[in-house]
């Protein structure tokens, strides 16, 4: 859907919680996850020995778990709750490091964020969600009061009609609250840390979702694209922002947004960011003219080119590979390029020094030469490959038109996870996230499990409640589909079940559909947990 009206600069917060992030006004620039995410994670490893400890596992240090939760509408919130809830039943849940959501799971992520003891009782917290949707109902006074508001905003869009609309329907909640509030909880690392994902549209209506650029993540310290590490602080999303600069503060935008920026399959958003332009002009060094020879210039190297290099250089860089290749390979490709002497001179610098250099002075100095070549190419893309660059604003979606969960978003070379725990609420196939993040995987050189097509698509109607996808180098891949032989116990009731909770259903669940979803996603939890601890036990670090 188109916006109802084109802002000039992008939405994008405010003062309202104060903290490290909002030091900085900037848009701002960094090589891999944030210094606030590398706190959050550690102290989040100090909890998650402590529940190994309880469960009998005494370890050094445990494997960095993310669990993710589908897309999948009012369904998939629901379930997601079920999941999350058995998880702490089990005592599992305090060995999980992220949580990253897309779509409808995203509605049930926002609520216990949104609560301060939310993650202290999620039975409190399923009982709530069960009245909620038994007892409260939309209210179009309400909705209509929220629009008129939202109106009054330069990014007022049909997110907004959304999120008051459907969203407030399905849910029957509005949240007030802020992604930034719950930096307090996951800088203290006793929660998991929440990743909520989204997607480029323009880059997803070209068929170019198989990009790590096309991803968006939003965490209560920085939402932007992980690659190429283009952030803002999750504070200041609501906010206008020109060259790269926070020209006017506006109110942070709350949960209820959020929910519809993630959760919304039917509609568009106005941005978080102006445009890559005012990103990248900022790091452009020379003069005016310099950059207009830059946007008119039509030869040169393309962005395709150079960016599956600097890729690859990152890569190789996280996973502690050998960068001199890389490094050789962009020295032949920007040779005779006079845009790029800058980043010519950096690496040739870099090619002499690489193995005498500490490890610090290495991610320095790709750091800046990200800075010198790839904010230069990109503006050069104007002209090359107009998706992106050309437009006044860019347009986030729901994730779940593509992947339908955040593979992307915890696999290299943005985070690395031991373990993925994959809870799969869509319709359809059970396998069809599985099988997409495999195919993202080879095109952008991920390592991924092999995953057989033609064995799953036997099993796609009667599947089981567990399927495991090790490979070498790897993360192991624990997939759990929602509706399964094991839960539902034939391939009848699975059938009755994906239409007695179709996504797009707009009338309500009675309390014992409510029940019933809930137990069905908490059974592939109870039913499996000792394989999920024995996972982690394989792959923790031994005391001794």
């Amino acid at each position: 859907m188109a916006d109802m009206a084109i802002p000039q600069q992008v939405a994008c917060s405010s003062k309202s919680h104060p903290g490290k992030c909002d030091e900085s006004s900037d848009i701002r620039v960094h090589f891999g996850i944030s210094e606030e995410e590398k706190a959050a994670v550690k102290n989040r490893g100090e909890h998650v020995l402590k529940a190994l400890k309880n469960l009998g596992l005494d370890v050094k240090k445990g494997p960095v778990v993310s669990v993710l939760v589908s897309g999948g509408g009012l369904r998939a919130a629901i379930a997601c709750q079920g999941v999350l809830s058995e998880l702490s039943h089990v005592g599992l849940l305090d060995t999980v490091t992220y949580l990253a959501g897309v779509s409808g799971s995203t509605w049930c992520m926002s609520s216990l964020y949104t609560e301060n003891d939310g993650w202290k009782d999620l039975g409190k917290m399923e009982n709530e969600l069960r009245r909620r949707l038994q007892e409260d109902s939309w209210m179009v006074s309400v909705s209509l009061d929220g629009l008129c508001v939202a109106a009054e905003r330069d990014d007022y869009s049909l997110t907004d009609f959304w999120s008051y609309s459907a969203v407030y329907y399905l849910t029957k909640e509005l949240l007030g609250g802020h992604l930034s509030h719950a930096r307090e909880q996951s800088e203290m690392g006793t929660v998991p840390y929440p990743i909520f994902a989204s997607i480029n549209h323009d880059l997803k209506s070209s068929g170019k979702e198989k990009n790590l650029n096309a991803w968006f993540e939003f965490t209560p310290d920085w939402a932007g694209y992980s690659t190429p590490g283009a952030y803002v602080s999750t504070a200041l999303c609501g906010s206008k922002f020109e060259g790269g600069k926070l020209v006017q503060q506006e109110p942070e935008r709350d949960f209820s947004y959020l929910r519809a920026v993630c959760g919304s399959p039917l509609a568009d958003i106005n941005v978080i960011l102006k445009t890559i332009w005012d990103f990248f002009k900022k790091f452009i060094h020379g003069s005016s003219t310099q950059e207009e020879m830059l946007l008119t210039d039509p030869e040169g190297i393309t962005l395709k080119n150079l960016m599956g290099h600097l890729f690859n250089l990152v890569y190789t860089f996280l996973t502690d590979g050998d960068c001199l290749p890389t490094l050789k390979n962009l020295q032949v490709i920007l040779t005779g390029d006079k845009y790029f002497s800058e980043a010519m001179t950096l690496i040739n610098q870099m090619i002499e020094q690489w193995g005498q250099i500490s490890r610090d002075q290495q991610k320095q100095l790709i750091q800046d030469l990200l800075a010198k070549s790839l904010n230069q190419d990109l503006l050069k893309q104007n002209t090359e490959d107009k998706l992106l660059t050309e437009k006044k604003n860019m347009y986030l979606m729901d994730a779940g038109s593509t992947i339908n969960s955040a593979y992307p978003l915890v696999l290299p070379p943005i985070r690395s996870t031991d373990i993925i725990l994959s809870f799969d609420f869509s319709a359809g196939d059970p396998f069809k996230t599985i099988k997409a993040t495999e195919k993202y995987c080879k095109a952008c050189n991920i390592p991924f499990p092999l995953v057989d097509d033609a064995k799953l698509d036997q099993e796609a109607k009667a599947p089981s409640d567990l399927y495991i996808f090790e490979g070498e180098n790897a993360p192991v891949v624990m997939h759990f589909p929602l509706f399964n032989k094991v839960n539902c116990g034939s391939k009848d009731v699975i059938e009755q079940r994906h239409e007695t909770y179709a996504t797009f259903r707009l009338t309500n669940y009675s309390d014992d559909e409510v029940c019933q979803l809930l137990e069905d996603s908490k059974a592939n939890v109870r039913n499996n947990k000792d394989c999920i601890f024995m996972k982690i036990s394989e792959l923790a670090k031994p005391a001794s």
